[in-house]
């Protein structure tokens, strides 16, 4: 019977803090800089430009690591 009351109160208290599904999707400033030189521009890095860089860095890391200019195998 606690065991159930238990399973309860963890479903109230998950649920009680999702006030929204979309806000999963999100687009949030993680560094944001406002310049006022140059037409007042205004440059952030976002949570999507952010994943994006990852990605391009980790693809570039691996493409090097990869090829390695044929150096992989030992000439004898």
């Amino acid at each position: 019977m606690t065991s159930v009351v238990n399973k309860k109160k963890i479903m109230n208290l998950t649920l009680n803090n999702i006030s929204s599904p979309l806000e999963q999707f999100e687009i949030r400033d993680l560094i944001s800089l406002d310049a006022p030189i140059l037409l007042n521009m205004h440059l952030s890095l976002t949570n999507i430009g952010l994943y994006l860089c990852l990605a391009a860095a980790t693809m570039l890391t691996l493409n090097l690591v990869a090829t390695n200019y044929n150096k992989v195998v030992m000439n004898s």
